[in-house]
């Protein structure tokens, strides 16, 4: 089970909604070395702290998985924070 578990509705084209997304992850791998694998409109997260990530995007939401390692788990509030913040950005 995650850690962190987000849903965020959008009313955004596919394209648009993929074009934001894949710019908020880089800004994550940038800000916090969390890498990105996008395959179709899926995204796996991995990076220290991280045991597992998985951003899916469909046509209405956007969903974001966290499983986290043990040392993070104690930063989660601020991590899903920061995950709810990046996703507002790349929404609005």
């Amino acid at each position: 089970m995650a850690d962190i578990d987000i849903n965020k509705s959008h009313n955004l084209e596919m394209d648009t909604a993929r074009k934001r997304l894949e710019k908020m992850t880089g800004e994550l791998q940038s800000q916090y070395g969390i890498k990105s694998v996008w395959t179709a409109n899926t995204a796996t997260l991995s990076g220290t702290g991280l045991k597992k990530g998985l951003v899916e995007l469909t046509d209405s939401a956007i969903n974001v998985q966290i499983t986290l390692g043990l040392l993070a788990k104690a930063m989660k509030d601020k991590i899903q924070g920061q995950v709810n913040i990046a996703l507002d950005n790349a929404l609005s």
